[in-house]
């Protein structure tokens, strides 16, 4: 192909795409459009307290380190199992997501620890549960007398 030939297919108009193509890029972009909508922040509750994090930061940290940053923002000294903080408190940690697919995600969730960063991507609420061993082991062995 020659130099004076190249030139002139290039000044060409492009050609329209096909329908299908055209049709598959709009739901790509709306796709992207609506990931893009989720919020930056996830509001976190714990009884009367609210607070926001921020939801890379919380997508960025394992479950384990997310509790123990809940423990260390909500906890109060009726949570800890011994006074001398020896054993920290259990936490459940709930979930209201953002797009659900279904009757089953709909409402606050128990959020496991596997899957962590991607079931925090899509949440927009967070309420920390706390769930003393000492009462527990306090109702236990008073039902055993």
């Amino acid at each position: 192909m020659s130099r004076m030939e190249s030139t002139h297919q290039s000044s060409q108009a492009p050609t329209a795409l096909p329908s299908d193509v055209v049709s598959a890029l709009h739901t790509l972009h709306e796709f992207v459009a609506t990931a893009m909508a989720i919020p930056p922040q996830i509001i976190v509750t714990c009884r009367e307290d609210k607070r926001a994090f921020g939801r890379a930061a919380l997508q960025a940290m394992s479950y384990r380190k997310a509790v123990d940053m809940f423990i260390t923002r909500f906890a109060t000294k009726e949570d800890w199992w011994i006074s001398e903080f020896r054993y920290k408190p259990e936490v459940t940690i709930y979930g209201r997501f953002y797009r659900q697919h279904g009757d089953d995600d709909d409402g606050m969730v128990i959020l496991d620890e596997r899957g962590w960063s991607e079931l925090v991507g899509n949440v927009v609420r967070l309420t920390i549960v706390f769930t003393s061993l000492k009462f527990s082991v306090t109702a236990q062995s008073s039902s055993k007398v």
